[in-house]
């Protein structure tokens, strides 16, 4: 019996020194990785607002009125120690094992870092306008109670709360973004993705058919931020301090369609409402058969006339699947550059 005992013993302690050897050898490649997570943990450190993952929610409304996909930094390294709470150790944990290239922990980083940024930002807006907050929570809950849905239901079947809204969305005040952001609306099938990955010249958005955006989400170029809002059933939930305050807060406003104005005509009527400026882009325009082109571009000139569009400043017939085959392409760019200066 004690023979059996030592020899359990023997081995246990076998396992633990192969352990240990592992652990004291970590290889080139994760001692990198861990380097790059605790730099990232002290600049948290630095900036409450990482630390404490603010979101912009409103319990009184529909909940996570703005959310934003988070990325899961255990997927960031293979056989890598996990971070305490006691972000100045590391505990013997390994984390998971998926793997991603180490030129993308920075990118992850600071997708996290922008996000973090934006949420806190509308947080300390939320306490300093408690009181247009409590106005808007009251219009909403009528809105849901009469169930209106969009804000061409509204004007046609409740005047008088459009004429509230309006007035509210006016005197809202924009949510300070730094730098150039630009806003991308549209419904997933107006190929939001693939224009997201021409506009910053590399796969960062994936594509594909069934693919559906839920989150607001921003996409960090070398020359501007691109935030990606996801087309909603329920306009209603655009009815909000929060996401009036991020789209006054937008530096440019595209607005996705792929065959008519009318695919998206309640929230262009709802952005000059309220005052601001947008451009239109046919996306798949190549998908237009040549001898049809001239006509359909006069017909999205036609509808623009007839809905009575306010604010619409440029019209783009592209393709951000082959960005060449159309000069719109070129001047798009040019445009949303210009903003810099």
């Amino acid at each position: 019996m004690i023979a059996e005992s030592r020899l359990q013993l023997s081995r246990e302690n076998a396992l633990l020194r192969r352990q240990l050897h592992e652990y004291s050898h970590l290889s080139e490649e994760n001692a990198q990785f861990r380097n790059e997570l605790l730099r990232s943990r002290n600049q948290a450190e630095k900036n409450p607002a990482i630390l404490q993952h603010l979101t912009i929610t409103d319990q009184n409304l529909q909940p996570n009125l703005i959310s934003f996909e988070e990325p899961n930094l255990h997927q960031v390294t293979t056989e890598l120690y996990a971070i305490n709470a006691n972000p100045s150790h590391l505990s013997a944990v390994p984390s998971q094992t998926s793997v991603i290239p180490q030129s993308d922990v920075s990118q992850i980083l600071q997708e996290t870092e922008e996000e973090a940024l934006l949420r806190a930002e509308a947080t300390q807006y939320r306490e300093r306008h408690a009181q247009l907050l409590e106005q808007y929570e009251k219009l909403n809950e009528e809105m849901k109670r009469k169930k209106i849905d969009s804000f061409e239901t509204l004007a046609e079947h409740d005047k008088d709360a459009m004429k509230v809204f309006i007035e509210l969305a006016r005197s809202t005040e924009p949510i300070p973004l730094d730098g150039t952001n630009i806003g991308l609306f549209g419904l997933t099938s107006t190929g939001k993705s693939t224009m997201l990955n021409a506009l910053l010249g590399q796969k960062v958005a994936g594509t594909g058919v069934g693919e559906t955006t839920t989150k607001i989400k921003p996409y960090n170029g070398t020359k501007f931020v691109l935030w990606d809002v996801p087309g909603r059933n329920d306009e209603v939930s655009y009815f909000s301090m929060e996401y009036i305050s991020f789209f006054k807060g937008l530096s440019r406003r595209l607005i996705l369609i792929q065959a008519t104005v009318r695919e998206n005509s309640s929230m262009m009527k709802l952005l000059d409402e309220i005052g601001l400026h947008y451009d239109i882009v046919f996306n798949k325009f190549d998908k237009v058969e040549p001898e049809e082109q001239e006509a359909v571009k006069n017909q999205i000139q036609s509808e623009i006339k007839i809905i009575g569009l306010k604010r619409v400043d440029k019209v783009y017939f592209v393709s951000s699947k082959c960005p060449n085959i159309f000069p719109d392409w070129m001047v798009m760019i040019n445009h949303l550059e210009n903003l810099l200066h």
